[in-house]
């Protein structure tokens, strides 16, 4: 009997899950502001890129996305993809503006003389509400986090109405605006006397509008159209996207996606294209006139850097890359950290692990806040088969992963690696 129960608790144990760390779902950090403007308590959340606490020189451009509480998760899961894992556009912050109720959001999305959906009475107070994100939101922002001077205001339907709304009033307030299925329809279509004043006047710097409507004809969008066409502003660059396969509310994860690979486009160059870049100074001039375009200092996509340190292997000039990587740090500063970890890799694949490792450790104090750098040095711990080392610097890139509120994916990976190197 005593062996038997013995035997059951023994099965019990064996069978029994294992307790791991868990990251739990980033969803950024709320933020309660007390505004004299709106003379009430608002919310918003900020999210920030994955990197940011491993790139402390980096600057980013910001998001600011009307109705944030409905579609932060859909679009935040969006940038992730883009942004940090395809690197097709730069990394954002995105900062989610949180509502109070369906008629007090109406009411602030909706212009001044204008009467808010479903209202007789509820006049608009659009300016009011662009005047605290001008004057209260964005500087709480700029004062808190590495911004950009690279801002953009996206709305849609009614938020849509509001950022078209947004242009008119201040064109210098963001320098993109992105106007998804906006309606323009509201009391019959009376912010268009509005619009047609302001383009044909057209004194503000230049700046971008993104339209976009789905499958659906009673936005009134195509009026605003007419008169952009008609009129062509110098100072607005407009693009018009139309998704016949989206309705009302698919389009805007659909749009958005590709306003935003315009905004920031050459930010993606693709492998055919990189095959056809002479050299990898040429990469550099790219990304150096990109940034100062896009006012932003932010390590480059990986494939790009992996292409430069390739073409010296491939032309066999592994003599010059010295002084090519002191070029990059002065005039990509972001990038030095990767461009670093890349030559490593090459260095330890055509040299040797511990050439690799010494182009690192030379290095460690600058970036030992980034993860992923004390990976790429536990890495070439492990091809010397230095089991312990690796391990310590594993068990650094978790802690900082875990203080990072890192994802869970990345959790995974750097805990797998810890249970292989485990003495």
């Amino acid at each position: 009997m005593m062996k038997k129960t013995i035997l059951f608790f023994t099965l019990l144990l064996l069978l029994a899950p294992t307790l791991t760390f868990s990251a739990e779902l980033n969803t950024g950090e709320r933020v309660k502001l007390n505004s004299t403007i709106l003379l009430e308590e608002r919310e918003f959340q900020i999210l920030l890129p994955e990197n940011y606490h491993s790139n402390l020189g980096a600057t980013y451009p910001v998001i600011y996305l009307m109705d944030g509480d409905y579609i932060l998760h859909g679009v935040s899961g969006m940038l992730d993809f883009m942004a940090n894992k395809a690197q097709l556009i730069p990394d954002v912050i995105l900062v989610a503006i949180a509502d109070k109720g369906t008629d007090k959001y109406r009411q602030y999305m909706t212009p001044a003389g204008l009467t808010a959906p479903f209202k007789e009475e509820d006049d608009g107070k659009a300016e009011k509400f662009l005047t605290f994100l001008t004057k209260e939101v964005k500087p709480y922002v700029n004062s808190n986090y590495r911004t950009a001077n690279n801002a953009i205001l996206v709305g849609h339907s009614m938020g849509g109405l509001f950022v078209f709304n947004a242009l008119l009033e201040s064109p210098d307030s963001f320098e993109h605006f992105v106007s998804i299925s906006p309606s323009v329809w509201l009391n019959d279509h009376a912010i268009m006397a509005k619009a047609e004043a302001f383009i044909k006047k057209g004194k503000h710097k230049p700046t971008s509008l993104h339209l976009s409507l789905g499958d659906e004809n009673r936005q009134g969008v195509y009026g605003v159209l007419q008169l952009l066409d008609e009129e062509q502003p110098k100072n607005i660059h407009w693009d018009f996207s139309h998704y016949p396969n989206e309705n009302h509310n698919s389009v805007g994860l659909v749009s958005l996606r590709q306003d935003l690979r315009k905004i920031f486009e050459g930010w993606y160059v693709s492998d055919k294209e990189l095959e056809n870049i002479i050299s990898a100074e040429q990469l550099i001039s790219h990304y150096k006139s990109l940034s100062l375009a896009l006012n932003i200092n932010q390590p480059i996509p990986t494939a790009s850097i992996k292409s430069a340190i390739r073409s010296f292997y491939r032309q066999e000039k592994t003599a010059e890359i010295p002084v090519f990587m002191t070029k990059v740090k002065s005039e990509l500063p972001a990038s030095e950290q990767a461009f670093i970890m890349m030559l490593a890799s090459y260095t330890g694949h055509f040299d040797s692990p511990e050439a690799a490792l010494k182009i690192l450790l030379k290095s460690e104090n600058r970036f030992n806040h980034s993860i992923a750098y004390l990976k790429s040095i536990a890495s070439a711990y492990e091809q010397l088969k230095k089991t312990q080392l690796a391990f310590k610097y594993y068990k650094k890139a978790l802690s900082l992963a875990k203080q990072y509120k890192s994802n869970q994916w990345e959790i995974n990976i750097i805990e797998a690696k810890l249970l292989e190197n485990q003495s």
